[in-house]
């Protein structure tokens, strides 16, 4: 191993280099940073070659972009008049000039079927009366009006392109602006609308966050450690930390999103433990030493401990790269790389300053850290079957919590109750019904274009909305029967039970400009579309939707169907929560205890660090079942980043129990002096993580918000594992 009071007299000795060397990795890291964007697309959960992805652009390629923005007109009595008509036409006239808005559809565009002169007119409603009577005979209007007339669905359909991601959320913007200006009675929903709000929440907690962290972080320095100057120290050195990562990050082309804009605040809070460490080392050494001799002491009493410290939080972040969802794996890869980053920028930069006592903490001996600390180190070493008894028993309880975490995804839930998009979503699904399009297609090797598979699929779409859950259903099958009532002079439209009939009615829809049959039906003919109006739900909900209705469907003999779209996709998340949580969590518990097995060299170690450790963790999911928090995209990190961030304080701990047992052989006189010497610097480092952590209870995104309030949590929990558990295991353990 290197010696520590070498390498801490070179970095003294190239001052001017060390500091260069930081002045040019921090311009560098600048550059990196100003490249990084905003990205929530739904391509981001999965990996390129995941069978929902490729299916589900397919189906984009085959029928084009399906991201809608639903534009709700709304009216206290009626939409339909003369007025409430000329007010739709002038929101999708307002809606139809946005650059990347492909088409827009409403009742005052969709093409009606009627009957002039004995042929066959496919035009949109000139008038409401028109408008009045094809509601509720009228499928395709039925889609969009409300029953009793008081809300009409305007459907902004985007262009398909490569970097609609990029262009979303302005032309959103732009779409809202337009209509606003025409019509304030309108409300916006929709999976685009979605993306947009939590980029927009992304943007400015990312930057939001940082700044509150920074603040809280010091004010909590300087109550714990009495100066300004090792506060700024502190916070200049994890702020080099959080910049190099984004620096790294940005160079890297990545864009952060709603997991992995945590990352810097991540490296800021958890950089904080090594600075401190390290300066409340220095300051604890004797004031008689030469400074260069008390530097070398106070560092390199903790170099290593800090250094395997960060080894081991970093490689609980790794264990993120087994993930199954990019987008965790960049957290992982990314604040592993930033966590290491801030090692070295504490190890340089503390090392050089700790020289001037002014910028060191001061040493309260008396103070209440101190005192809080040397009342736990009593009760360790005094009560300790009794702290293993408490101990077991909140572990206890923590696993009945486990056994009621919900695994799902919610995305429009990420979002307050009180934000404009959810509200504008509950005020739609209150006027209009539920108005989420789901997606299904419908495939023959041969033709989709048959009297078996259209009366098939009308029969399906007769049953999905007898369910609550169906607010509409539109397919081919539909034009059919319109034609046929129309041509026929029917009260309801029926299927042609031959092709040629068929065939003919098809003909003459096909023929009409305004029939648009491409949205129903692909070029070859052997895919037809059909779309459901559905409630907004999380994952597992529109999973149960899904299953429910294609069990309804009795299709003829070399027919499937398939569910498509986006809401597939969202539902395919929930698969890669699970195997994302399992292998980050299994990966980081191997890993982190085997790294302190070989640190120690020592199993009987590696097994004193287990129930310290794997309590918080059990503690915190215990936690979010408690209170109902799900296990979602932005919390199933959660296992594997608690387990790697209060291994720390254990590794501490046990590093100076095993050299004070060398030296002593008492075994309580060891734990007691143990735990009033390291828990100073680790009830500091608890109390500033935990305040840093707690600022992202601040987020816009829940999600965001649950995962920075857990993890304060943790490692409060961890604190008193470290100081009390741990203690008493020592105890009981050397007793034996």
């Amino acid at each position: 191993m290197i010696d520590a009071g070498r390498l801490i007299a070179s970095i003294i000795g190239l001052r001017r280099g060390v500091l260069g060397f930081v002045a040019v990795m921090t311009a560098l890291a600048v550059l990196g940073a100003s490249r990084v964007g905003v990205d929530n697309a739904v391509e981001i959960w999965f990996p390129d070659d995941d069978p929902a992805l490729e299916a589900y652009h397919q189906f984009l390629d085959t029928f084009g972009n399906d991201e809608v923005v639903v534009i709700g007109v709304h009216s206290d009595d009626t939409m339909l008049t003369e007025a409430g008509l000329e007010r739709i036409r002038a929101v999708g006239d307002a809606a139809r000039e946005i650059p990347g808005v492909a088409r827009v559809r409403s009742v005052a565009t969709e093409a009606l079927i009627s009957d002039v002169d004995g042929g066959i007119l496919v035009a949109p409603a000139e008038d409401a009366a028109q408008l009045r009577t094809a509601l509720g005979r009228d499928p395709l209007v039925d889609g969009l009006m409300s029953q009793d007339g008081s809300t009409a669905l305007v459907l902004a359909e985007m262009e398909a392109m490569g970097d609609i991601d990029a262009k979303r959320d302005g032309i959103i913007a732009s779409l809202k602006a337009e209509v606003r200006a025409v019509d304030l009675e309108t409300s916006f929903a929709g999976i685009g609308v979605i993306y947009a709000a939590l980029n927009q929440a992304s943007t400015v907690d990312a930057a939001g966050i940082i700044v509150a962290s920074y603040l809280l972080i010091l004010v909590l320095l300087r109550l714990l450690m009495g100066r300004w100057r090792p506060v700024m120290l502190t916070l200049s050195v994890v702020g080099l930390g959080a910049i190099w990562l984004l620096g790294v990050y940005g160079a890297s082309g990545k864009n952060i999103n709603m997991v992995t804009m945590v990352m810097p605040t991540l490296v800021l809070v958890i950089g904080v433990s090594d600075c401190v460490h390290m300066l409340v080392h220095v300051a604890a050494q004797p004031e008689s030493l030469p400074p260069l001799e008390r530097v070398k002491a106070g560092v390199g009493a903790v170099i290593w401990p800090c250094l395997f410290n960060t080894l081991t939080t970093a490689m609980g972040f790794l264990a993120l790269a087994s993930a199954t969802m990019p987008v965790i794996q960049d957290l992982g890869i990314f604040c592993a790389l930033g966590l290491i980053a801030a090692f070295i920028g504490s190890l340089l930069l503390c090392t050089l300053y700790a020289l001037k006592p002014a910028f060191l903490p001061v040493q309260d001996t008396a103070g209440l850290v101190q005192r809080t600390v040397d009342g736990m180190a009593s009760l360790a070493v005094t009560r300790p079957r009794l702290i293993l008894v408490v101990a077991a028993g909140v572990g206890l309880l923590s696993a009945v919590g486990v056994s009621r975490v919900e695994v799902d995804t919610y995305s429009i839930d990420f979002l307050y109750d009180d934000h404009p998009a959810r509200v504008d979503s509950a005020r739609l699904e209150v006027g209009f019904g539920p108005y989420t399009p789901l997606e299904f297609v419908v495939h023959n090797e041969d033709t989709v274009k048959t009297p078996e598979i259209l009366a098939a699929m009308s029969r399906w779409q007769t049953r999905m909305e007898a369910d609550t859950d169906v607010g509409w259903t539109r397919s081919l099958a539909d034009v059919v029967e319109n034609l046929d009532r129309v041509l026929m002079a029917r009260p309801e439209g029926r299927i042609p039970e031959d092709s040629a009939s068929l065939e003919q009615i098809l003909f003459l829809f096909d023929a009409d400009a305004d029939s648009d049959s491409q949205r129903f039906i692909d070029a070859d003919e052997t895919r037809a579309r059909l779309t459901v109006g559905v409630p907004m739900g999380s994952a597992s909900e529109i999973g149960v939707i899904i299953e429910r209705l294609m069990a309804m469907s009795e299709m003829p003999a070399g027919t499937r169907i398939e569910a498509a779209g986006y809401l597939p996709l969202y539902v395919r998340i929930m698969d890669h929560i699970v195997a994302s949580q399992l292998s980050s969590f299994v990966l980081a518990f191997g890993v982190i205890f085997t790294l302190i097995g070989l640190l120690f060299r020592s199993v009987r170690m590696a097994l004193l660090a287990v129930p310290a450790n794997l309590l918080p963790v059990l503690m915190t999911l215990g936690l979010m079942g408690l209170l109902g928090i799900r296990l979602d995209v932005a919390t199933v990190t959660i296992a594997a980043i608690v387990l790697g961030l209060v291994v720390d304080d254990t590794t501490q701990f046990l590093y100076r129990y095993r050299e004070m047992r060398r030296r002593h052989s008492e075994p309580r006189d060891v734990v007691f002096n143990t735990v009033r010497t390291v828990g100073r610097p680790m009830l500091i480092t608890t109390v500033v993580l935990a305040g840093g952590f707690s600022v992202l209870g601040l987020a816009a995104i829940k999600s965001v918000a649950y995962f920075g309030l857990l993890l304060a949590t943790a490692l409060v929990s961890a604190l008193l594992a470290d100081l009390l558990v741990v203690p008493a295991l020592l105890v009981v353990w050397d007793r034996r």
